[in-house]
């Protein structure tokens, strides 16, 4: 299996993913400072660039995790 081109959608997606985790912590933890330690930060990141592309399939109900030898739609 080869690695996805450079430019793909999946690396601007991986991209903005993570600069919207970092925006939005740095813009909640203003109002929240209990969100500025070294617990809560990863969680923040975690829930950003793993659980809302999981929540988006089971939304579109696709597969979580897509299951071996079947391509991904």
């Amino acid at each position: 299996m080869s690695a996805p081109e450079t430019g793909t959608p999946s690396k601007y997606v991986d991209v903005f993913l993570y600069a919207a985790a970092a925006v939005t912590y740095v813009l909640v933890s203003i109002h929240n400072k209990w969100l500025l330690n070294w617990v809560a930060g990863p969680v923040w990141l975690l829930a950003w660039v793993w659980g809302l592309p999981a929540l988006w399939n089971l939304v579109r109900r696709r597969p979580v995790r897509p299951q071996r030898g079947r391509p991904v739609r």
